[in-house]
């Protein structure tokens, strides 16, 4: 696994880092997020949405658990999840959330910590911290993901608000 640490100074950018891991996200690909309430996590989701194409509206999905946003043109679909409300894996396995791994879709998984020990190992982990215009984010990567990843960060560093 390979760690790399971004800042961003605004909810614009750490979208736009979102839309910029969206490029190398498979269908299949399963994204946790951790951090704190307000940290950017559903910001970062908006620019994933974005990214893959989708046009539904991104919000937190806190009291529905999963919102599905499916593509219009055939494109990959994305399955955002907030488990902060589940107590661990074994409501999340009960509630048949994990059958959503094999949808072929792109899994979103904001609070992963909570359910980290029935997830697949195959991830790629972002976290974020701070709140306001300044977030600390560490992304956490596959080895196979290294070579497009290193081409993101190339990309992002163009962005005078955005921190490689």
């Amino acid at each position: 696994m390979i760690t790399r640490n971004i800042v961003s100074f605004s909810t614009a950018a750490t979208e736009e880092i979102g839309r910029a891991i969206a490029a190398v996200l498979d269908p299949g690909t399963l994204v946790v997020l951790e951090g704190d309430l307000g940290a950017g996590k559903t910001a970062l989701t908006r620019g994933i949405a974005v990214g893959l194409g989708l046009t539904s509206m991104v919000t937190s999905p806190t009291y529905t658990i999963v919102s599905e946003h499916i593509s219009e043109n055939g494109g990959t679909d994305m399955f955002h999840f907030d488990v902060y409300r589940l107590h661990d894996s074994d409501d999340f396995i009960a509630a048949g959330l994990d059958e959503y791994f094999y949808r072929g879709g792109v899994c979103v998984l904001e609070w992963g910590d909570k359910v980290e020990d029935i997830l697949p190992e195959n991830r790629l982990r972002i976290e974020l911290r701070g709140n306001g215009s300044k977030r600390d984010i560490c992304i956490t990567y596959p080895d196979m993901m290294k070579q497009p990843m290193a081409l993101i960060m190339k990309s992002l560093s163009a962005n005078k608000e955005i921190e490689i």
